[in-house]
């Protein structure tokens, strides 16, 4: 398959270099190479001055060594901040996005709700099925006998011309995955 109609068939999907943008890997492989190298000669510095060894390099002044390293970890931390931002603003991004997701999927439900019939109880206990309680805690949740929970449930199913509560279920995942494969066959190949 190629990559045309393998992104083509992922409407919607964002590929791996989109979630993970390159610049951020090697901005954050850089940061923590220059981090590293500054960290390894402050630690022979410190070692030198407690064990009184002269270090002495006839190119550069140890000084500017010095401020070189300052200046080379003050760049390494604006990097790491800027990462550190982006991030938390992807990730609010995402949050968003799963909310607004979410409310959809609620909005689906209630309308599906609406034209299966449901009265106030039987939506909640259809949202409680749903979420995965048993009969028994959404008795204990509703403050009533798991009897009354059987034949609310019961009145759903019936109404929704469904079979039982897995196929309740499965009705609403259905649609949260209508139209996407989990593997595509390059990939299926590959699992095994």
């Amino acid at each position: 398959m190629s990559t045309a109609s393998r992104q083509k068939g992922r409407q919607g999907v964002p590929s791996f270099a989109d979630v993970v943008r390159p610049w951020r890997f090697h901005a954050l492989a850089g940061a923590f190479a220059v981090l590293l190298v500054c960290q390894g000669f402050m630690m022979v510095d410190v070692l030198a001055d407690i064990f009184y060894i002269d270090l002495y390099i006839p190119w550069m002044d140890h000084s500017t060594i010095e401020l070189v390293a300052v200046i080379a970890m003050t760049v390494s931390l604006i990097v790491l901040g800027w990462v550190l931002v982006d991030h938390m603003r992807q990730n609010r991004r995402y949050r968003e996005a799963v909310r607004s997701a979410s409310g959809e999927f609620l909005k689906t439900i209630a309308q599906k709700f609406d034209e299966w019939g449901l009265s106030e109880s039987e939506r909640e206990i259809a949202l409680l099925l749903i979420k995965g309680l048993s009969i028994n805690e959404i008795a204990q949740v509703r403050n009533t006998r798991p009897g009354t929970i059987k034949s609310q449930s019961n009145a759903i199913y019936r109404k929704a011309d469904l079979r039982g509560r897995s196929e309740l279920v499965a009705y609403f995942v259905e649609d949260l995955l209508a139209g996407e494969r989990l593997l595509f066959p390059d990939e299926r190949a590959a699992h095994g």
